[in-house]
C-alpha cells in the first residue's frame, strides 16, 4: 500500500509490489519496485535498487535506477537500532533525501521517503509504503 503526500498534505494512494532478492553471488541485494497504474496513468512504474556493503567503510551503498526519467541516485547509510535501516542522498537535486525501512519484522515493514531543504534539521514525509510479505507457496507434493 503506497501513499504519496503532496506539499499541501493531500495523499494519493496506490498499490504495487516490492520484490527483493540476493544477486551477484550473494554480495548485493536487488529490489524491484513496481507501482500499479492509477488515476490517469495507464502504465505501471518500474524502478530498481542495488544495495551492497562497502567492505572498506562498512557503510551500505545503494544505487536507485529510474529508467522512465533517465536518472540514477546514489545513497549511503546503514542500520539504525535493531529495526530501522536508513539511506541518504543529495542526488535528486532538491536538497537531501532520506529513505528508511522502519519497524522491520519477519512479515512487514514501513518504507518512508523523506526530504529536507534545511540540511537535515527538519524532514517532510513525501511517501510511505506499508509492505507485507506474501504467504509462502506450499511445496508440491
Amino acid at each position: 500500500e503506497y501513499a504519496h503526500f503532496a506539499k499541501d498534505g493531500k495523499a494519493t494512494h496506490r498499490t504495487g509490489e516490492f520484490i527483493v532478492g540476493w544477486v551477484m553471488d550473494g554480495r548485493a541485494i536487488q529490489i524491484l519496485w513496481i507501482v500499479d497504474p492509477s488515476g490517469t496513468r495507464r502504465d505501471r512504474e518500474v524502478y530498481t535498487n542495488l544495495h551492497w556493503l562497502d567492505p572498506k567503510s562498512r557503510a551500505w551503498r545503494s544505487a536507485f535506477v529510474d529508467p522512465e526519467h533517465g536518472s540514477v541516485a546514489r545513497f549511503t547509510g546503514g542500520p539504525v537500532g535493531h529495526d530501522r535501516f536508513v539511506l541518504e542522498t543529495e542526488d535528486f537535486g532538491s536538497g537531501q533525501s532520506r529513505w528508511s525501512a522502519n519497524g522491520i519484522r519477519p512479515g512487514s515493514f514501513v518504507w518512508r521517503d523523506e526530504a529536507s531543504s534545511d540540511g537535515g534539521k527538519t524532514w517532510r514525509l513525501q511517501a510511505e509504503y506499508r509492505m507485507k510479505r506474501r504467504g509462502a507457496v506450499p511445496a508440491a507434493q
